[in-house]
Protein backbone atom coordinates (compact mmCIF):
# COMPACT_ATOMS: atom_id res chain seq x y z
CA UNK A 1 0.00 0.00 0.00
CA UNK A 2 2.84 2.33 0.88
CA UNK A 3 4.45 1.57 -2.46
CA UNK A 4 1.28 2.51 -4.32
CA UNK A 5 1.21 5.93 -2.65
CA UNK A 6 4.81 6.61 -3.50
CA UNK A 7 4.31 7.69 -7.11
CA UNK A 8 1.60 10.29 -6.39
CA UNK A 9 3.69 11.65 -3.53
CA UNK A 10 6.68 11.93 -5.80
CA UNK A 11 4.66 13.69 -8.43
CA UNK A 12 3.27 16.14 -5.90
CA UNK A 13 6.70 16.82 -4.46
CA UNK A 14 8.19 17.39 -7.89
CA UNK A 15 5.35 19.72 -8.84
CA UNK A 16 5.83 21.75 -5.66
CA UNK A 17 9.56 21.88 -6.33
CA UNK A 18 9.01 23.09 -9.90
CA UNK A 19 6.57 25.75 -8.75
CA UNK A 20 9.09 26.98 -6.19
CA UNK A 21 11.68 27.21 -8.97
CA UNK A 22 9.18 29.12 -11.08
CA UNK A 23 8.91 31.65 -8.27
CA UNK A 24 12.53 32.54 -9.01
CA UNK A 25 11.14 34.31 -12.08
CA UNK A 26 9.83 37.76 -11.16
CA UNK A 27 6.24 37.35 -12.34
CA UNK A 28 4.64 40.74 -13.15
CA UNK A 29 1.46 41.60 -11.32
CA UNK A 30 -1.78 41.20 -13.21
CA UNK A 31 -3.05 44.46 -14.68
CA UNK A 32 -6.62 44.83 -13.48
CA UNK A 33 -6.98 48.36 -14.90
CA UNK A 34 -6.84 48.27 -18.71
CA UNK A 35 -5.29 51.25 -20.46
CA UNK A 36 -7.87 53.75 -21.65
CA UNK A 37 -6.96 56.74 -23.79
CA UNK A 38 -8.07 60.03 -22.29
CA UNK A 39 -7.75 62.83 -24.86
CA UNK A 40 -7.05 66.22 -23.33
CA UNK A 41 -9.93 67.73 -25.30
CA UNK A 42 -13.45 68.49 -24.11
CA UNK A 43 -15.55 65.93 -25.94
CA UNK A 44 -18.96 66.70 -24.48
CA UNK A 45 -19.12 70.39 -25.37
CA UNK A 46 -20.28 71.51 -28.83
CA UNK A 47 -17.87 72.56 -31.55
CA UNK A 48 -17.30 76.26 -32.09
CA UNK A 49 -19.50 76.88 -35.13
CA UNK A 50 -19.35 80.27 -36.84
CA UNK A 51 -21.86 80.06 -39.71
CA UNK A 52 -25.62 79.54 -39.81
CA UNK A 53 -25.35 76.54 -42.16
CA UNK A 54 -23.53 74.38 -39.59
CA UNK A 55 -24.94 73.07 -36.31
CA UNK A 56 -23.25 71.41 -33.34
CA UNK A 57 -25.73 69.98 -30.86
CA UNK A 58 -26.60 66.75 -29.11
CA UNK A 59 -30.18 67.17 -30.35
CA UNK A 60 -29.28 66.73 -34.03
CA UNK A 61 -27.52 63.59 -35.33
CA UNK A 62 -24.22 64.04 -37.09
CA UNK A 63 -24.22 63.97 -40.88
CA UNK A 64 -21.73 61.12 -40.43
CA UNK A 65 -24.72 58.92 -39.57
CA UNK A 66 -25.89 59.22 -43.19
CA UNK A 67 -24.80 56.56 -45.66
CA UNK A 68 -22.83 58.05 -48.54
CA UNK A 69 -25.62 57.15 -50.97
CA UNK A 70 -27.98 59.28 -48.89
CA UNK A 71 -25.53 62.14 -48.38
CA UNK A 72 -24.57 62.61 -52.04
CA UNK A 73 -27.41 63.32 -54.46
CA UNK A 74 -25.60 63.58 -57.83
CA UNK A 75 -26.42 60.37 -59.75
CA UNK A 76 -23.31 60.52 -61.96
CA UNK A 77 -21.09 60.97 -58.93
CA UNK A 78 -22.78 58.01 -57.22
CA UNK A 79 -22.03 55.81 -60.23
CA UNK A 80 -18.36 56.80 -60.15
CA UNK A 81 -18.15 56.13 -56.40
CA UNK A 82 -19.76 52.71 -56.84
CA UNK A 83 -17.23 51.83 -59.54
CA UNK A 84 -14.38 52.98 -57.29
CA UNK A 85 -15.59 50.92 -54.33
CA UNK A 86 -15.74 47.84 -56.57
CA UNK A 87 -12.44 48.29 -58.41
CA UNK A 88 -10.04 50.57 -56.53
CA UNK A 89 -6.73 48.82 -55.88
CA UNK A 90 -6.23 50.39 -52.46
CA UNK A 91 -9.60 49.06 -51.32
CA UNK A 92 -8.73 45.64 -52.73
CA UNK A 93 -5.54 45.65 -50.66
CA UNK A 94 -7.49 46.65 -47.54
CA UNK A 95 -9.96 43.83 -48.17
CA UNK A 96 -7.11 41.32 -48.54
CA UNK A 97 -5.58 42.55 -45.28
CA UNK A 98 -8.97 42.09 -43.62
CA UNK A 99 -9.28 38.56 -44.99
CA UNK A 100 -5.79 37.80 -43.71
CA UNK A 101 -6.69 39.10 -40.23
CA UNK A 102 -9.90 37.08 -40.23
CA UNK A 103 -8.02 33.92 -41.21
CA UNK A 104 -5.41 34.60 -38.51
CA UNK A 105 -8.16 34.96 -35.92
CA UNK A 106 -9.81 31.72 -37.03
CA UNK A 107 -6.47 29.89 -36.92
CA UNK A 108 -5.85 31.22 -33.42
CA UNK A 109 -9.37 30.33 -32.34
CA UNK A 110 -8.79 26.73 -33.45
CA UNK A 111 -5.23 26.49 -32.19
CA UNK A 112 -6.09 24.76 -28.90
CA UNK A 113 -8.61 22.36 -30.36
CA UNK A 114 -7.17 18.84 -30.03
CA UNK A 115 -6.19 17.26 -33.33
CA UNK A 116 -6.44 13.53 -33.90
CA UNK A 117 -4.42 11.63 -36.48
CA UNK A 118 -4.32 7.99 -37.55
CA UNK A 119 -1.22 6.01 -38.55
CA UNK A 120 -0.71 2.51 -39.87
CA UNK A 121 2.68 0.81 -39.46
CA UNK A 122 4.12 -2.43 -40.80
CA UNK A 123 7.57 -3.15 -39.34
CA UNK A 124 9.91 -5.92 -40.58
CA UNK A 125 13.00 -6.65 -38.45
CA UNK A 126 15.63 -9.35 -37.94
CA UNK A 127 18.35 -9.96 -35.36
CA UNK A 128 21.69 -10.64 -37.03
CA UNK A 129 23.23 -14.12 -36.45
CA UNK A 130 20.29 -15.12 -34.29
CA UNK A 131 17.14 -15.22 -36.36
CA UNK A 132 17.05 -15.61 -40.12
CA UNK A 133 13.29 -15.20 -40.20
CA UNK A 134 12.18 -11.53 -40.16
CA UNK A 135 9.73 -10.46 -37.52
CA UNK A 136 6.72 -8.50 -38.68
CA UNK A 137 4.73 -6.17 -36.46
CA UNK A 138 1.45 -4.53 -37.49
CA UNK A 139 0.13 -1.39 -35.76
CA UNK A 140 -2.80 0.99 -36.13
CA UNK A 141 -2.65 4.04 -33.85
CA UNK A 142 -4.77 7.08 -33.09
CA UNK A 143 -2.93 10.00 -31.53
CA UNK A 144 -4.25 13.22 -29.97
CA UNK A 145 -1.90 16.17 -30.24
CA UNK A 146 -0.71 17.93 -27.14
CA UNK A 147 -3.63 19.82 -25.60
CA UNK A 148 -2.62 22.86 -23.55
CA UNK A 149 -4.58 23.71 -20.41
CA UNK A 150 -5.25 27.45 -20.31
CA UNK A 151 -4.91 28.01 -16.56
CA UNK A 152 -3.16 31.38 -16.93
CA UNK A 153 -5.13 32.91 -19.82
CA UNK A 154 -2.40 32.64 -22.44
CA UNK A 155 -4.61 31.04 -25.07
CA UNK A 156 -7.59 33.22 -24.20
CA UNK A 157 -5.56 36.41 -24.56
CA UNK A 158 -3.88 35.18 -27.75
CA UNK A 159 -7.35 34.75 -29.22
CA UNK A 160 -8.36 38.18 -27.93
CA UNK A 161 -5.32 39.82 -29.53
CA UNK A 162 -6.10 38.15 -32.87
CA UNK A 163 -9.74 39.23 -32.61
CA UNK A 164 -8.82 42.84 -31.84
CA UNK A 165 -6.36 42.88 -34.74
CA UNK A 166 -9.11 41.61 -37.03
CA UNK A 167 -11.49 44.35 -35.87
CA UNK A 168 -8.74 46.93 -36.33
CA UNK A 169 -8.30 45.73 -39.92
CA UNK A 170 -12.06 45.90 -40.51
CA UNK A 171 -12.20 49.54 -39.48
CA UNK A 172 -8.98 50.27 -41.40
CA UNK A 173 -10.76 49.02 -44.52
CA UNK A 174 -13.64 51.42 -43.80
CA UNK A 175 -11.12 54.25 -43.40
CA UNK A 176 -9.77 53.51 -46.87
CA UNK A 177 -13.31 53.44 -48.29
CA UNK A 178 -14.13 56.83 -46.79
CA UNK A 179 -10.95 58.31 -48.24
CA UNK A 180 -11.72 56.92 -51.70
CA UNK A 181 -15.31 58.21 -51.61
CA UNK A 182 -14.14 61.67 -50.59
CA UNK A 183 -11.37 61.73 -53.21
CA UNK A 184 -13.75 60.73 -55.99
CA UNK A 185 -16.22 63.42 -54.94
CA UNK A 186 -13.55 66.14 -54.74
CA UNK A 187 -12.00 65.14 -58.08
CA UNK A 188 -15.47 65.19 -59.64
CA UNK A 189 -16.13 68.68 -58.26
CA UNK A 190 -12.66 69.90 -59.23
CA UNK A 191 -13.20 68.71 -62.80
CA UNK A 192 -16.48 70.61 -63.04
CA UNK A 193 -14.94 73.88 -61.83
CA UNK A 194 -11.79 73.56 -63.92
CA UNK A 195 -14.06 73.00 -66.92
CA UNK A 196 -15.93 76.19 -66.00
CA UNK A 197 -12.62 78.05 -65.64
CA UNK A 198 -11.57 76.80 -69.07
CA UNK A 199 -14.82 78.01 -70.60
CA UNK A 200 -14.42 81.37 -68.85
CA UNK A 201 -10.85 81.69 -70.14
CA UNK A 202 -11.88 80.79 -73.71
CA UNK A 203 -14.66 83.41 -73.70
CA UNK A 204 -12.28 85.95 -72.18
CA UNK A 205 -9.63 85.18 -74.80
CA UNK A 206 -12.09 85.88 -77.59
CA UNK A 207 -12.98 89.27 -76.08
CA UNK A 208 -9.36 90.17 -75.40
CA UNK A 209 -8.25 89.27 -78.92
CA UNK A 210 -10.95 91.57 -80.29
CA UNK A 211 -9.70 94.25 -77.91
CA UNK A 212 -6.13 93.68 -79.13
CA UNK A 213 -7.19 94.20 -82.77
CA UNK A 214 -8.94 97.44 -81.85
CA UNK A 215 -5.85 98.73 -80.05
CA UNK A 216 -3.55 97.84 -82.92
CA UNK A 217 -5.79 99.62 -85.41
CA UNK A 218 -5.95 102.71 -83.20
CA UNK A 219 -2.17 102.65 -82.77
CA UNK A 220 -1.65 102.43 -86.54
CA UNK A 221 -4.08 105.29 -87.00
CA UNK A 222 -2.16 107.35 -84.45
CA UNK A 223 -5.13 107.62 -82.12
CA UNK A 224 -3.45 105.87 -79.17
CA UNK A 225 0.05 105.15 -77.97
CA UNK A 226 1.58 101.72 -78.29
CA UNK A 227 1.12 101.23 -74.53
CA UNK A 228 -2.53 100.20 -74.94
CA UNK A 229 -1.60 97.63 -77.59
CA UNK A 230 1.17 96.18 -75.43
CA UNK A 231 -1.14 95.86 -72.42
CA UNK A 232 -3.84 94.28 -74.58
CA UNK A 233 -1.25 91.78 -75.87
CA UNK A 234 -0.19 91.00 -72.29
CA UNK A 235 -3.82 90.27 -71.36
CA UNK A 236 -4.18 87.93 -74.34
CA UNK A 237 -1.02 86.05 -73.36
CA UNK A 238 -2.13 85.85 -69.71
CA UNK A 239 -5.45 84.39 -70.83
CA UNK A 240 -3.68 81.78 -72.96
CA UNK A 241 -1.69 80.78 -69.88
CA UNK A 242 -4.95 80.44 -67.92
CA UNK A 243 -6.35 78.23 -70.69
CA UNK A 244 -3.27 76.01 -70.62
CA UNK A 245 -3.45 75.74 -66.82
CA UNK A 246 -7.15 74.85 -66.95
CA UNK A 247 -6.53 72.16 -69.58
CA UNK A 248 -3.71 70.71 -67.50
CA UNK A 249 -5.92 70.67 -64.41
CA UNK A 250 -8.71 68.92 -66.34
CA UNK A 251 -6.35 66.21 -67.55
CA UNK A 252 -5.04 65.75 -64.02
CA UNK A 253 -8.59 65.50 -62.68
CA UNK A 254 -9.38 62.84 -65.27
CA UNK A 255 -6.20 60.94 -64.37
CA UNK A 256 -7.11 61.09 -60.68
CA UNK A 257 -10.61 59.78 -61.37
CA UNK A 258 -9.28 56.95 -63.55
CA UNK A 259 -6.90 55.88 -60.81
CA UNK A 260 -9.56 56.13 -58.11
CA UNK A 261 -12.22 54.31 -60.11
CA UNK A 262 -9.79 51.60 -61.18
CA UNK A 263 -11.49 50.82 -64.51
CA UNK A 264 -12.40 52.72 -67.67
CA UNK A 265 -15.65 54.64 -67.29
CA UNK A 266 -18.07 56.41 -69.61
CA UNK A 267 -16.94 60.04 -70.21
CA UNK A 268 -20.61 60.98 -70.02
CA UNK A 269 -20.33 60.49 -66.26
CA UNK A 270 -18.13 63.60 -66.08
CA UNK A 271 -19.97 66.82 -65.14
CA UNK A 272 -20.70 69.39 -67.83
CA UNK A 273 -21.39 72.35 -65.53
CA UNK A 274 -20.02 73.46 -62.14
CA UNK A 275 -21.37 71.35 -59.28
CA UNK A 276 -23.41 73.85 -57.30
CA UNK A 277 -25.01 71.27 -55.01
CA UNK A 278 -23.35 68.08 -53.80
CA UNK A 279 -25.93 67.07 -51.19
CA UNK A 280 -29.53 67.72 -50.26
CA UNK A 281 -28.49 68.73 -46.74
CA UNK A 282 -29.29 72.36 -45.98
CA UNK A 283 -27.89 72.29 -42.44
CA UNK A 284 -24.69 70.40 -41.68
CA UNK A 285 -24.89 68.90 -38.21
CA UNK A 286 -21.59 67.90 -36.61
CA UNK A 287 -22.96 66.25 -33.49
CA UNK A 288 -20.76 66.44 -30.39
CA UNK A 289 -16.98 65.88 -30.43
CA UNK A 290 -17.45 62.65 -28.45
CA UNK A 291 -19.27 61.14 -31.44
CA UNK A 292 -16.02 61.17 -33.42
CA UNK A 293 -14.86 58.22 -31.31
CA UNK A 294 -17.88 56.29 -32.57
CA UNK A 295 -18.21 57.46 -36.17
CA UNK A 296 -14.59 57.68 -37.36
CA UNK A 297 -13.32 54.25 -38.41
CA UNK A 298 -9.67 55.30 -38.15
CA UNK A 299 -10.19 55.98 -34.43
CA UNK A 300 -12.08 52.71 -34.02
CA UNK A 301 -9.22 50.92 -35.76
CA UNK A 302 -6.65 52.52 -33.44
CA UNK A 303 -8.81 51.66 -30.42
CA UNK A 304 -8.90 47.95 -31.29
CA UNK A 305 -5.18 47.95 -32.09
CA UNK A 306 -4.60 49.35 -28.59
CA UNK A 307 -6.74 46.57 -27.08
CA UNK A 308 -4.73 44.01 -29.03
CA UNK A 309 -1.51 45.30 -27.51
CA UNK A 310 -3.08 44.98 -24.06
CA UNK A 311 -3.90 41.34 -24.78
CA UNK A 312 -0.32 40.79 -25.97
CA UNK A 313 0.89 41.93 -22.55
CA UNK A 314 -1.27 39.31 -20.85
CA UNK A 315 0.12 36.63 -23.17
CA UNK A 316 3.66 37.69 -22.29
CA UNK A 317 2.76 37.55 -18.58
CA UNK A 318 1.28 34.05 -18.94
CA UNK A 319 4.62 32.84 -20.30
CA UNK A 320 6.04 33.16 -16.77
CA UNK A 321 3.77 30.36 -15.55
CA UNK A 322 4.03 26.58 -16.11
CA UNK A 323 2.87 25.25 -19.45
CA UNK A 324 0.83 22.07 -18.99
CA UNK A 325 0.02 19.88 -21.99
CA UNK A 326 -1.63 16.52 -22.41
CA UNK A 327 -1.08 14.00 -25.22
CA UNK A 328 -2.80 10.66 -25.70
CA UNK A 329 -2.39 7.66 -27.99
CA UNK A 330 -4.41 4.52 -28.49
CA UNK A 331 -4.17 1.69 -30.96
CA UNK A 332 -3.82 -1.99 -31.70
CA UNK A 333 -0.72 -4.06 -32.47
CA UNK A 334 -0.03 -7.66 -33.48
CA UNK A 335 2.62 -9.80 -35.13
CA UNK A 336 -0.05 -11.39 -37.29
CA UNK A 337 -2.21 -9.33 -39.62
CA UNK A 338 -5.23 -11.61 -39.16
CA UNK A 339 -4.98 -11.18 -35.36
CA UNK A 340 -4.71 -7.39 -35.52
CA UNK A 341 -8.27 -6.86 -34.36
CA UNK A 342 -8.32 -9.76 -31.90
CA UNK A 343 -8.65 -9.26 -28.17
CA UNK A 344 -5.51 -8.42 -26.28
CA UNK A 345 -4.00 -6.29 -29.01
CA UNK A 346 -5.30 -2.96 -27.65
CA UNK A 347 -2.88 -0.42 -26.18
CA UNK A 348 -3.39 3.02 -24.65
CA UNK A 349 -1.09 5.75 -23.42
CA UNK A 350 -1.45 9.24 -21.94
CA UNK A 351 1.41 11.69 -21.51
CA UNK A 352 1.15 14.85 -19.39
CA UNK A 353 3.94 17.41 -19.89
CA UNK A 354 4.83 20.32 -17.63
CA UNK A 355 7.21 22.98 -18.92
CA UNK A 356 8.36 25.27 -16.12
CA UNK A 357 10.35 28.45 -16.81
CA UNK A 358 13.00 28.77 -14.08
CA UNK A 359 15.71 31.13 -15.24
CA UNK A 360 14.84 32.89 -18.51
CA UNK A 361 15.65 36.57 -18.73
CA UNK A 362 14.09 36.84 -22.16
CA UNK A 363 10.64 36.47 -20.62
CA UNK A 364 11.08 39.70 -18.69
CA UNK A 365 12.48 41.50 -21.71
CA UNK A 366 9.61 40.30 -23.89
CA UNK A 367 7.11 41.47 -21.29
CA UNK A 368 8.69 44.93 -21.17
CA UNK A 369 8.67 45.14 -24.97
CA UNK A 370 4.94 44.40 -25.02
CA UNK A 371 4.33 47.09 -22.40
CA UNK A 372 6.29 49.62 -24.46
CA UNK A 373 4.34 48.60 -27.57
CA UNK A 374 1.13 49.35 -25.71
CA UNK A 375 2.39 52.78 -24.62
CA UNK A 376 3.40 53.58 -28.20
CA UNK A 377 -0.03 52.51 -29.44
CA UNK A 378 -1.70 54.58 -26.71
CA UNK A 379 0.30 57.64 -27.75
CA UNK A 380 -0.61 57.09 -31.40
CA UNK A 381 -4.27 56.65 -30.49
CA UNK A 382 -4.39 59.90 -28.54
CA UNK A 383 -2.55 61.66 -31.35
CA UNK A 384 -5.13 60.34 -33.84
CA UNK A 385 -7.94 61.71 -31.68
CA UNK A 386 -6.30 65.13 -31.50
CA UNK A 387 -5.72 65.13 -35.26
CA UNK A 388 -9.36 64.22 -35.85
CA UNK A 389 -10.56 67.15 -33.76
CA UNK A 390 -8.17 69.48 -35.57
CA UNK A 391 -9.45 68.31 -38.97
CA UNK A 392 -13.03 69.08 -38.02
CA UNK A 393 -12.18 72.46 -36.50
CA UNK A 394 -10.08 73.47 -39.52
CA UNK A 395 -13.01 72.74 -41.83
CA UNK A 396 -15.36 74.66 -39.56
CA UNK A 397 -12.92 77.58 -39.77
CA UNK A 398 -13.18 77.49 -43.57
CA UNK A 399 -16.95 77.35 -43.42
CA UNK A 400 -16.95 80.29 -41.02
CA UNK A 401 -15.99 82.73 -43.79
CA UNK A 402 -16.53 81.00 -47.12
CA UNK A 403 -20.11 82.27 -47.52
CA UNK A 404 -18.89 85.81 -46.81
CA UNK A 405 -16.17 85.40 -49.43
CA UNK A 406 -18.67 84.21 -52.03
CA UNK A 407 -21.00 87.12 -51.28
CA UNK A 408 -18.08 89.55 -51.52
CA UNK A 409 -16.96 88.12 -54.89
CA UNK A 410 -20.52 88.34 -56.22
CA UNK A 411 -20.71 91.99 -55.16
CA UNK A 412 -17.27 92.62 -56.66
CA UNK A 413 -18.37 91.02 -59.93
CA UNK A 414 -21.37 93.32 -60.16
CA UNK A 415 -19.13 96.33 -59.47
CA UNK A 416 -16.57 95.21 -62.07
CA UNK A 417 -19.27 94.62 -64.69
CA UNK A 418 -20.62 98.11 -64.09
CA UNK A 419 -17.09 99.53 -64.11
CA UNK A 420 -16.45 97.91 -67.51
CA UNK A 421 -19.66 99.36 -68.95
CA UNK A 422 -18.71 102.85 -67.76
CA UNK A 423 -15.08 102.57 -68.94
CA UNK A 424 -16.19 101.25 -72.34
CA UNK A 425 -18.75 104.05 -72.72
CA UNK A 426 -16.18 106.72 -71.80
CA UNK A 427 -13.74 105.26 -74.32
CA UNK A 428 -16.27 105.29 -77.16
CA UNK A 429 -17.26 108.90 -76.38
CA UNK A 430 -13.60 109.93 -76.34
CA UNK A 431 -13.56 110.85 -72.65
CA UNK A 432 -10.92 108.26 -71.74
CA UNK A 433 -8.30 106.02 -73.36
CA UNK A 434 -8.50 102.28 -73.68
CA UNK A 435 -6.32 101.58 -70.65
CA UNK A 436 -9.35 101.96 -68.37
CA UNK A 437 -11.21 99.36 -70.43
CA UNK A 438 -8.24 96.98 -70.21
CA UNK A 439 -8.11 97.38 -66.43
CA UNK A 440 -11.84 96.65 -66.21
CA UNK A 441 -11.43 93.52 -68.37
CA UNK A 442 -8.57 92.30 -66.18
CA UNK A 443 -10.61 92.80 -63.00
CA UNK A 444 -13.64 91.06 -64.50
CA UNK A 445 -11.72 87.89 -65.34
CA UNK A 446 -9.89 87.79 -62.02
CA UNK A 447 -13.09 88.23 -60.01
CA UNK A 448 -15.05 85.59 -61.94
CA UNK A 449 -12.13 83.17 -61.65
CA UNK A 450 -11.89 83.74 -57.89
CA UNK A 451 -15.66 83.37 -57.52
CA UNK A 452 -15.50 79.93 -59.12
CA UNK A 453 -12.65 78.98 -56.77
CA UNK A 454 -14.65 80.13 -53.73
CA UNK A 455 -17.73 78.17 -54.82
CA UNK A 456 -15.60 75.06 -55.29
CA UNK A 457 -14.12 75.62 -51.84
CA UNK A 458 -17.63 75.68 -50.36
CA UNK A 459 -18.55 72.35 -51.97
CA UNK A 460 -15.20 70.88 -50.92
CA UNK A 461 -15.85 71.94 -47.32
CA UNK A 462 -19.10 69.96 -47.34
CA UNK A 463 -17.31 66.86 -48.63
CA UNK A 464 -14.42 67.27 -46.19
CA UNK A 465 -16.70 67.88 -43.20
CA UNK A 466 -18.66 64.73 -43.99
CA UNK A 467 -15.41 62.77 -44.26
CA UNK A 468 -13.84 64.26 -41.12
CA UNK A 469 -16.92 63.43 -39.03
CA UNK A 470 -16.91 59.78 -40.09
CA UNK A 471 -18.05 59.63 -43.70
CA UNK A 472 -21.09 57.43 -43.27
CA UNK A 473 -19.37 54.45 -41.65
CA UNK A 474 -21.53 54.71 -38.52
CA UNK A 475 -20.97 52.88 -35.27
CA UNK A 476 -24.08 50.78 -35.86
CA UNK A 477 -22.29 49.11 -38.79
CA UNK A 478 -20.23 46.75 -36.65
CA UNK A 479 -17.87 44.23 -38.25
CA UNK A 480 -18.41 40.55 -37.64
CA UNK A 481 -17.08 39.32 -34.26
CA UNK A 482 -17.19 42.81 -32.68
CA UNK A 483 -19.99 41.90 -30.28
CA UNK A 484 -17.98 39.11 -28.71
CA UNK A 485 -15.04 41.50 -28.33
CA UNK A 486 -17.07 43.99 -26.29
Amino acid sequence: MQKQLLNPLKIGSLTALFISFTACQAIPKANTDPVIAKPNIATNTPYHVYDDKTLSSSDQPSIASQHWQDFYHDDKLKQLITLALDNNKEINTAILNLQKSRATYQITDNSNTPTVGATGIVNHSTIENQDKNPRTNYQINLAMSAYEFDFWGKIRNTKQAALQNYLSSAFAKDTVKIGIISSVAKSYVAYSYNLAKLQLALETLKNREESLQINRQRFKAGLDSELSSLQAQALVDATKISIANAKTALLQNQNALRQLVGVAFDPELLPKTPVSKITNNQIFSTGLPSELLLYRPDLRSAEHALKARGADIQVARANFFPNIRLSATTGIASTELHNLFASGTFNFGITPTINLPIFNRNLGVQYEVKKIDEQIMLSNYEKSIQSAFKEVNDILAIRATIHQQIDAYKSMKQANDKNFDIANARFHTGLDNYLSVLDALRNQFSTEHNLLTAKQKLIDSQIELYQALGGGMGYDQKPKFEKQAN
